[in-house]
């Protein structure tokens, strides 16, 4: 009960021991024993630096490359929840993070960890990423068809969840950093998720609202006399054996399907369907299209934004010259962007309930995009 963490001390009289324990908070060769002649006072010693933390990389973790026995620091953000046990014995949690190099990791927390990392998950009122750091972890090795994987040691680690401490800050800085690049894809899919093909939006401000029936004042106090549709889908996109999911808002679905959200909501009720969340037929005219994409990737809110798109196969060709030409990359530097001259889509993605999709004259600015580089997203 003497020691305080971030404190500093004198002490005399220890045991001198070979640091060779089943599990070690360091490597150094050797440990000290406290025994009953051993004598602590507190002592202000401005020199001694602070603890830093040493994150271990998941990759090495999940490649077998650490040091047995050795505990470790690791940070990564809450990509899935797979289970979780909060009474009787044996009180547990598992769940996966995601470190900056995109490699998932499982983790275990026991007993009091868990209480408080449930306890978190259930208060928590944001739907932002949950960023984690886990201090002193124990590495359970991979056997057979399972991973190797961390967990709480005993009382000794350190749980801190999406607090603002510096660790976490600069985590983050790096971790949800937006980039944009230009790619050539073509849409084979549409993915139906939690959200439906199309929001109600103010007609002044194009922000979500939650309003079903018109009049109504949406949240920034503008009148609406009636209620509009906007698109918002999500769609697969392939180019040769690599495909990912990208992020349409309304404008390109209106250029590329020829109908604004609202007139297919209406045809699609005049032939009986009057279920906002079923998908229309005319979303099928986005299927096949070979496009030029730019887009905004952001890990923050798990998607790729495009920012705008073209059929123009003069564009098509131009990018793809550019991806053949970075070869080990496959990526184009936003510099060289031939997409510069078509009309453009919002600089600024937010999150689905902030949304603003068109706030009149936007402009990207080669400047912006210079130094953003990204390898092609698969």
């Amino acid at each position: 009960m003497d020691l305080k963490e971030n404190c500093t001390y004198v002490m005399h009289n220890f045991k001198v021991l070979k640091n060779n324990g089943q599990y070690r908070v360091c490597d150094h060769q050797f440990k000290l024993v406290f025994i009953g002649v051993t004598v602590v006072r507190e002592c202000v010693l401005g020199d001694i630096p602070f603890r830093k933390y040493r994150f271990a990389r998941f990759a090495d973790l999940v490649a077998g490359q650490f040091e047995r026995g050795l505990l470790v620091d690791v940070i990564g953000v809450v990509e899935e929840v797979v289970f979780r046990q909060v009474s009787g014995k044996g009180r547990r949690v598992v769940f996966k993070l995601k470190d900056l190099s995109q490699q998932l990791l499982s983790c275990t927390l026991w007993d009091d960890y868990c209480l408080q990392f449930v306890k978190f998950l259930d208060d928590y009122e944001g739907d932002g990423p949950i960023t984690v750091l886990l201090s002193h972890c124990r590495i359970k090795e991979a056997q057979g068809s399972y991973p190797a994987s961390i967990s709480n040691s005993f009382k000794a680690s350190k749980l801190i969840i999406n607090q603002p401490v510096m660790e976490i800050q600069e985590f983050n800085e790096r971790y949800f950093l937006e980039i944009v690049c230009v790619t050539v894809g073509t849409i084979t899919r549409i993915v139906l998720d939690n959200h439906s093909w199309c929001y109600t939006a103010c007609i002044q401000c194009h922000k979500k609202s939650d309003a079903e029936m018109a009049p109504f004042t949406c949240a920034h106090g503008k009148h609406n006399k009636e209620v509009v549709l906007r698109y918002r889908l999500k769609v697969m996109i392939n180019e040769g054996n690599e495909s990912t999911k990208f992020l349409l808002w309304d404008r390109e679905c209106s250029q590329l399907i020829g109908q604004s959200a609202d007139a297919v909501n209406k045809l699609k009720i005049e032939d009986g369907d009057v279920d906002l969340n079923a998908s229309p037929q005319a979303l099928d005219k986005l299927l096949g299209h070979e496009l030029a994409f730019k887009i905004k990737v952001q890990p923050k809110f798990r998607n790729s934004a495009v920012l705008k798109c073209s059929t123009d196969s003069s564009l098509i060709n131009v990018v793809m010259d550019m991806l053949a030409d970075a070869e080990q990359s496959l990526s184009v530097i936003a510099d060289h962007d031939p997409l510069l001259g078509l009309p453009l889509t919002p600089t600024k993605r937010q999150a689905f309930q902030d949304y603003d999709d068109e706030p009149g004259i936007s402009q990207i600015s080669p400047a912006q995009l210079s130094s953003n580089k990204l390898k092609k997203h698969a």
